[in-house]
């Protein structure tokens, strides 16, 4: 999936301490339910995260609400 770059730490470490520092309750309920939703709902698990980072319009948490900003590929089992 290609999601927003900041979310590594949530998925990978279960660290939500980025959302604190982002300090938006609308962008933390948009990333709630794409984990609630998307993820717990298929049993995906975060394995990896690449090093591709860049900026993106179009990315998997578009449906969410969430505009074009910094992503990189996050692979899943």
């Amino acid at each position: 999936m290609i999601l927003p770059t900041e979310l590594a730490s949530i998925l990978i470490n279960n660290d939500w301490s980025v959302l604190d520092y982002i300090d938006d309750a609308e962008y933390t309920k948009c990333v709630e339910q794409f984990i609630e939703q998307t993820l717990t709902y298929d049993g995906l698990t975060c394995i990896d995260v690449l090093d591709d980072s860049s900026f993106s319009k179009y990315h998997d948490m578009l449906d969410y609400g969430v505009l074009a900003c910094d992503c990189s590929t996050f692979l899943f089992n």
